[in-house]
C-alpha cells in the first residue's frame, strides 16, 4: 500500500463532462445540402429532462430519415391535404410546427431505438448557431415519437437536423436533413413518419442530385467525434490524477487516429476507464483496476463507423504495476494491436503474446507465440501460431515484433524517469483537436495522416566573404547553408519553388549585410547563418535556423530560432498546428522541460518562473528532429553568457524514450 497524503479534489463526472464540451470550439454549421458540424454531448450544465425512454435536453428536434447517406430524404405525411407522401432533398426543407409529431426510423425504415438529434440553426448566429453551443438536444430510447411543442420556445426559422442512430451498439451512422420550423406552420403536417421509398428509375438521378459534398475523411470525423463525445458523457474526459507514487489517467484516457491497415483512413482507437478514479491522495493498487479499463478500435467504411477490435487482456502491466497500451509494428511494416494472457492453476501456467493486425474488416491474430509450463518452470512448452517450436524458434518470432507506440494509463511516479501519463492525456485532447479540425474540412496533420514521406531535403553549402566584426577592417570566409526541397520524386511544384526561392534568399540577405556591415552603422550583422532540416512528418517540415548576430563587442548573442513550413503550400505554420496540441499544452511541455534541464543544470544566474514560461510560450522556440521535440534557449535567457544558450528535449516521439525530456540536444544544433 502506498502511503497516504492530503486529500486530492474529488473526481467530478458531471463537471468533467462539461469542461470537455466546453473545449470544442464552435462549429458553424454547413449550409444545405453540406452536413452539419460535428455531434457533441448535451451543452454545460444543460440536465436531461426525460420524457417517457427519450431524454429531452432542450429545444426542438424533427426527423427527416436519408435513404442513404447524401440522398433523397423521404418521409410520410399524415394530415397534410393534397400529399400523402413527399420526398425532401436538401434544397427543400421539411414543414414542421410546434404540433408535428416525429418518429425517427433509419435507412432500412425501422424505428431507430436509440438516437440524439441536434437542431442547428442556418442563420449562424446565437447559442443554436453551433453544434457546441444548441440548447436543442434529444436523446431518444425505445421511444415512440414526440410532439415538437415539447421542446420548449424555439424562434421560427430554417434548422439543420443532425441526427445519430446509436440502435446498433457496434456502429453509428450520421444524417443530416434541413427542416423549417415555424410555431404554427401551415404547411406542417400533423406527424412525420421517416420512410425510405421504394426503388424506382428516377433513384440515380435523385441520388446524383443531391451528392453530399464532404469529404470521407470529414464524414468519418463527424462519427469519431460523436462517438469520443458520447463517451466522455458516460465515463468523463481525459484527466490526470496525482497520487503519492502513482499517476492515473481516467476517463475517455486515449483517443488516436491510427491507420492500421494502410488505406489512407484513419481508424480510431480508444481506451477508457469504466469506474471513476478513487478519491484522496493514496492509490491502493487493486488488479481490478486493469480490468477496469476498456480499449477499442472504430473504423469507418461506407458512411458509418464499426467496432472492429475490442479484445480482452489488451491491457498489459509493467513489473512495477504500471498499465499501458502496446501498438507494435510485425516485419516492420504491419501495424498490430498486442495483448497478453496469463493463466496459472496449481499444475501449469502460461504466457501467451498475440498481435492483431486489421485487413480492413476486421481485426485477426496475426502472430501468437506463447510458453506453457508445469509449475516451477519445468517442461516448458514453445509454441508459434499454435505449433510447438524450439526456444531459439519462439525468441526469433519475437524478434519480429517490435513497439512503435505505447499509450500509459497509469505509472509508478516513484522512479526519476517513470512513464509520463500526462501525455496521454495531452495526446487524447489533441487527437479531439484534429477531429474538430477534420470536419471542419481541414486537411490531417496527424502522424497516421502523414506517415508515407512525399517530400524530401538537400541541403546547399555557400561560401561568402563578409566582413570580420572582431576586426572590422578585415575579412573573412564563411560556409553557410540552406535547404531545399523537392518531391521523393525529384519534382517541384509552384509552393516548393517559393519557399526554395525564400530560404536562399534569407541566406544572401544576411550575406550582402555583412558584406556591406560597418561599427559605424550601429546595426547588428549575422556572422552564423545555417538553416537545417530537422525532419519532414507528412507535408510537415522542421526547419532550425541557427544564427549568431553580433555589432561588434567581445562575442555575438545566440538568436536562433525555428520554424514549421507544409511543404503543400510552401507556407509556415504554428508549431501548435505543425505538433498537432494546444497552445497551453505546448506551453505546458516547455516549462517542464526547461525546468527538468535547470534540475539537472542549476542556472548561474538564476531564472524567474514568469520568464520560463513567456519563453515556452512562443512559438518559433520549437523544432522536431527524428528524437522528439526541443525548444530553443538563447544567449542571457537561463544563465550568464558563459551559461551558454540550449536545445532542451520537451517531447520525445517515442513515449519509451520520455527520458531524453530535460536533456540536451547533440551538438549538430
Amino acid at each position: 500500500m502506498i502511503p497516504e497524503s492530503p486529500a486530492a479534489p474529488e473526481h467530478d463526472r458531471e463537471a468533467d463532462t462539461a469542461a470537455a464540451v466546453a473545449s470544442f470550439d464552435d462549429v458553424e454549421p454547413a449550409s444545405a445540402p453540406a452536413y452539419a458540424a460535428p455531434v457533441p454531448p448535451a451543452p454545460a450544465g444543460e440536465a436531461p429532462k426525460k420524457k417517457g425512454h427519450g431524454a429531452l435536453i432542450i429545444g426542438i428536434v424533427a426527423l427527416i430519415a436519408v435513404l442513404a447517406v447524401g440522398g433523397a430524404l423521404y418521409v410520410r405525411l399524415h394530415g397534410l391535404p393534397g400529399s400523402a407522401q413527399a420526398a425532401y432533398t436538401a434544397d427543400a426543407p421539411a414543414q414542421v410546427s410546434a404540433k408535428t409529431r416525429v418518429r425517427p426510423k433509419d435507412a432500412n425504415g425501422k424505428e431507430m431505438s436509440a438516437y440524439v438529434a441536434y437542431l442547428v440553426s442556418t442563420k449562424g448566429a446565437g447559442d443554436a448557431s453551433s453544434i457546441s453551443t444548441t440548447p436543442y438536444r434529444y436523446e431518444g430510447t425505445d421511444d415512440s415519437g414526440f410532439t415538437l411543442e415539447d421542446f420548449g420556445d424555439v424562434e421560427d426559422g430554417d434548422y439543420t437536423l443532425v441526427i445519430v442512430d446509436n440502435s446498433d451498439s457496434g456502429s453509428s451512422a450520421r444524417y443530416d436533413v434541413p427542416v423549417h420550423y415555424e410555431h404554427d406552420n401551415p404547411k406542417a403536417p400533423e406527424s412525420l413518419d421517416p420512410e425510405p421509398p421504394a426503388p424506382s428509375a428516377d433513384d440515380t438521378q435523385t441520388a446524383a442530385t443531391t451528392t453530399d459534398a464532404r469529404t470521407d475523411e470529414q464524414k468519418a470525423a463527424d462519427l469519431y467525434l460523436a462517438k469520443c463525445r458520447e463517451y466522455i458523457d458516460k465515463y468523463g474526459k481525459a484527466t490526470l490524477t496525482h497520487y503519492d507514487y502513482v499517476d492515473l489517467a481516467s476517463g475517455l484516457a486515449v483517443a488516436r487516429l491510427m491507420d492500421f491497415d494502410g488505406d489512407g483512413t484513419d481508424e480510431l482507437l480508444l481506451a477508457y476507464d469504466t469506474v471513476p478514479a478513487p478519491s484522496g491522495s493514496s492509490f491502493d493498487y487493486d488488479s481490478n483496476q486493469k480490468s477496469a479499463y476498456k480499449v477499442e478500435v472504430w473504423a469507418y467504411k461506407d458512411g458509418k463507423i464499426s467496432k472492429v477490435y475490442d479484445e480482452p487482456d489488451t491491457v498489459l502491466s509493467a513489473d512495477d504495476g504500471s498499465l499501458f497500451v502496446q501498438i507494435c509494428t510485425l516485419d516492420g511494416s504491419e501495424t498490430c494491436v498486442s495483448t497478453r494472457t496469463q493463466d496459472s492453476d496449481e499444475n501449469t501456467s502460461s504466457d501467451v503474446f498475440r498481435n492483431y493486425a486489421f485487413d480492413g474488416d476486421e481485426f485477426d491474430v496475426a502472430l501468437e507465440t506463447a510458453s506453457r509450463s508445469e509449475q516451477g518452470g519445468s517442461n516448458t512448452v514453445f509454441t508459434v501460431d499454435g505449433q510447438e517450436v524450439s526456444l531459439d524458434d519462439e525468441l526469433a518470432a519475437s524478434k519480429r515484433v517490435q513497439q512503435s507506440d505505447c499509450f500509459w494509463l497509469l505509472a509508478s511516479t516513484y522512479f526519476h524517469n517513470s512513464p509520463d501519463v500526462s501525455q496521454t492525456v495531452s495526446d487524447t485532447n489533441a487527437t479531439l483537436d484534429e477531429l474538430k479540425s477534420r470536419s471542419e474540412g481541414n486537411a490531417a496533420t496527424t502522424a497516421a495522416a502523414t506517415s508515407e514521406q512525399a517530400y524530401t531535403s538537400e541541403s546547399v553549402d555557400k561560401s561568402y566573404t563578409i566582413v570580420n566584426p572582431y576586426s572590422p577592417s578585415s575579412t573573412q570566409g564563411v560556409m553557410w547553408s540552406y535547404p531545399q526541397f523537392s518531391k521523393v520524386d525529384g519534382s517541384t511544384d509552384a509552393a516548393l519553388d517559393a519557399l526554395n526561392a525564400q530560404l536562399a534568399k534569407a541566406c544572401e540577405d544576411d550575406a550582402n549585410l555583412g558584406k556591406a556591415w560597418g561599427p559605424a552603422s550601429g546595426a547588428m550583422m549575422v556572422d552564423d547563418h545555417q538553416d537545417l532540416c530537422a525532419s519532414i512528418n507528412g507535408s510537415i517540415v522542421s526547419v532550425f535556423s541557427a544564427r549568431d548576430e553580433t555589432g561588434g563587442g567581445a562575442h555575438g548573442t545566440d538568436e536562433s530560432f525555428g520554424t514549421f513550413y507544409d511543404l503543400s503550400t510552401g507556407k509556415a505554420v504554428d508549431a501548435t498546428t505543425a505538433l498537432n496540441m494546444s497552445t497551453e499544452d505546448l506551453q505546458a511541455k516547455g516549462v517542464a522541460g526547461i525546468n527538468a534541464f535547470l534540475a539537472k543544470n542549476p542556472s548561474d544566474l538564476g531564472v524567474s518562473a514568469d520568464d520560463i514560461s513567456k519563453m515556452a510560450g512562443e512559438q518559433d522556440r520549437y523544432v522536431r528532429d527524428e528524437k522528439g521535440t526541443f525548444i530553443i534557449t538563447r544567449s542571457y535567457e537561463l544563465g550568464s553568457y558563459a551559461f551558454g544558450s540550449h536545445r532542451i528535449y520537451v517531447m520525445a516521439n517515442d513515449p519509451a524514450n520520455n527520458a531524453i525530456v530535460g536533456t540536451e540536444v547533440a551538438d549538430n544544433y
